[in-house]
C-alpha cells in the first residue's frame, strides 16, 4: 500500500456559460486584445488584457457575472474547507485578467505569491477556450529541491535535461489536462507554467485574497 502524505490540494470543476454570456464575454475580451501586443505582459508570449488599463479588473464588467459569482463561491469553500485558511477573514477578488495564446504561445514559470505585499492567497485559472490535451498547465513539485538531493536512479531522472517540456516521467512537474469551461483552483504559492499552445487558448486568471477587515471599508494598501 502506498500513502500520498501531505498532498497539495487542487480543485477542478466546470462552469458552462450560456451562448449569450459567452458572446458578451468574448466581446469584452476582444476589445482588450485588440489593444494588446504579443509578449507585453509578464511572462506571457501571447496577448493579455493585463497590459491594458482596467484589464486586471475584468470583474468590473457585469458581462462576467456568470463566472465571477460561482467561481468565488468555489474559492471561498476551497479557502475554508480544503486549505483550512482563516474563516474569520474577509475573502475578496483582487484581480482578474485574461491571456490569449495562439499556436506555440506559453506562460513562463511563476507563482502569484510574493511575500507579505502580495494580495493573492488563492489563484484560479478558467479556460474560456481550450481543446483537451492541447497544451496543459503544469504545476511544479514544491519538494523538487529535496528530490534533487536524493540518490535517484538515472532511469528515473537525469541531471542534464534539454527537453523543457518533459516527455516522460519526472518528479518536478505535474500537468493537469483541461478543456473549455474547466477551472482549476490552487494555492497562490504553487509555481506553474503552461505547455506550448496547440491551437487557440483563452484563459481567465483570478487572484483571491483575504484580510482581517473588509478592504472596501477603510484603508488597505
Amino acid at each position: 500500500m502506498l500513502l500520498n502524505v501531505f498532498p497539495t490540494l487542487i480543485r477542478f470543476g466546470t462552469i458552462t456559460p450560456s451562448e449569450s454570456d459567452l458572446e458578451a464575454s468574448q466581446s469584452i475580451l476582444n476589445a482588450y486584445f485588440a489593444l494588446s501586443s504579443k509578449g507585453d505582459y509578464g511572462l506571457e508570449s501571447g496577448l493579455s488584457t493585463g497590459s491594458q488599463r482596467g484589464g486586471k479588473e475584468l470583474f468590473d464588467h457585469k458581462e462576467f457575472d456568470w463566472l465571477t459569482h460561482p467561481i468565488m463561491v468555489e474559492a471561498a469553500d476551497y479557502w475554508r474547507n480544503d486549505l483550512n485558511y482563516r474563516r474569520d477573514w474577509h475573502i475578496y477578488l483582487d484581480s482578474m485578467w485574461s491571456n490569449k495564446h495562439n499556436e506555440g504561445d506559453t506562460t513562463g514559470e511563476h507563482c502569484h505569491k510574493s511575500g507579505g505585499r502580495s494580495k493573492s492567497d488563492v489563484s484560479i485559472v478558467y479556460y474560456l477556450q481550450k481543446q483537451k490535451g492541447a497544451g496543459n498547465i503544469e504545476f511544479k513539485n514544491p519538494l523538487e529541491q529535496i528530490w534533487r538531493m536524493l540518490p535517484l536512479d538515472e532511469n528515473y531522472d537525469q541531471w542534464a535535461r534539454d527537453d523543457y517540456y518533459h516527455q516522460g516521467i519526472q518528479y518536478d512537474w505535474q500537468e493537469i489536462d483541461a478543456e473549455s469551461y474547466n477551472y482549476i483552483i490552487f494555492p497562490s504559492w504553487l509555481k506553474h507554467r503552461t505547455q506550448p499552445a496547440r491551437g487557440d487558448r483563452i484563459a481567465i486568471s483570478f487572484n483571491v485574497a483575504g484580510c482581517p477587515i473588509d478592504p472596501t471599508e477603510g484603508d488597505f494598501e
